[in-house]
């Protein structure tokens, strides 16, 4: 029984002291300069209109389109207006595949109505439940100086809180 304690303990320290290694093999600035490497994998998650919606590891420099094909494509559902597949990924980004059709009620599928977020008036967008005559407006200036480029930067607006995104992403696109 004694034995087999020392050998936990021991095969602990040697796993403490090989991942401390590798990560400071993985942290340290190769040339020395002290400064910080660039980031080879990034963590993306994806969730929606896709065939496998979870958190993804994936190359830097990858783009959407990559994403897309680690999570298996996406379904017959999905609405390519509401995504650029041309995005470079960034680590900690989400992504919302919006679906094209409303399939809430059995055996029915109703095309759902949607804006640009990048073209409507401010008046289309209030048609939008939840987008009120405040956010369109800021939606509306928001874009002005950048065009959305996935939809996930509504939360950028003021008063789109993670909320009120759940609530809109299906009726909104990007082209």
């Amino acid at each position: 029984m004694f034995k087999a304690i020392i050998a936990v303990v021991i095969g602990a320290v040697v796993l403490i002291v090989v991942l401390t290694s590798v990560e400071k093999a993985t942290t340290d600035d190769p040339g020395g300069g002290g400064g910080t490497t660039e980031v080879t994998t990034l963590t993306v998650s994806i969730e929606g209109q896709v065939n496998k919606e979870g958190t993804y590891y994936i190359n830097s420099g990858s783009t959407l389109s990559d994403l897309i094909d680690a999570a298996g494509g996406v379904t017959g559902n999905a609405d390519s207006r509401a995504y650029n597949l041309d995005y470079e990924l960034k680590n900690n980004l989400n992504f919302y595949i919006a679906p094209i059709y409303d399939t809430s009620e059995t055996c029915a599928q109703v095309e759902i109505t949607k804006y640009n977020v990048n073209s409507a008036s401010s008046e289309e967008l209030q048609k939008i439940n939840g987008i009120t005559s405040y956010i369109a407006s800021g939606i509306v200036a928001y874009r002005n100086g950048t065009p959305f480029r996935r939809i996930e930067d509504l939360i950028n607006v003021d008063r789109i809180g993670a909320s009120t995104l759940s609530k809109i992403r299906n009726y909104v696109t990007l082209k």
